[in-house]
């Protein structure tokens, strides 16, 4: 399955709101980016920690963006954010009640920097692993090629 939401939906996105689609620029751009200037985030709306829940985690996605006037680069990362953490949660969600705990990420995704910050950001919170394999950008052709059977 999937959720519609991946490489397409950022440089979508990155068109409409940074006029731009390429993604080495949104990916370049995003380092520069603050998250905190862009995604609500749980310290803005509570005073003290919660179990389990880092002050730092995204209570909303954008939930800045109206009142912190945020920068290109933060919106570039903010867009990043929201890609990747979507499809983590997803992943962890369609999990729940499961034993599964590991996680295999593909795709050209994968070699967006913001990767090695949000990935385990989520292993610690859920208490999951993520995998990125060798040549993940590449494994979706892979998959394709050997599951190709020839009609006569």
């Amino acid at each position: 399955g999937g959720i519609s939401i991946g490489g397409g939906t950022l440089q979508g996105l990155a068109s409409l709101l940074l006029k731009t689609h390429d993604f080495k620029t949104i990916c370049e751009l995003a380092k520069e980016g603050n998250i905190a200037n862009i995604n609500l985030q749980i310290k803005d709306i509570c005073a003290h920690d919660l179990e389990g829940l880092p002050m730092d985690a995204t209570a909303s996605l954008f939930g800045k963006a109206k009142n912190s006037n945020p920068s290109d680069a933060d919106i570039a990362l903010g867009l990043i954010y929201m890609v990747l953490q979507s499809i983590g949660a997803s992943a962890i969600l369609s999990a729940l009640n499961t034993d599964i705990k590991d996680f295999v990420l593909i795709g050209n995704l994968t070699k967006v920097p913001q990767c090695a910050d949000i990935f385990p950001f989520l292993e610690r919170v859920y208490n999951v692993k993520f995998h990125i394999p060798p040549y993940a950008e590449f494994r979706t052709a892979v998959g394709a090629a050997l599951a190709y059977k020839p009609t006569k």
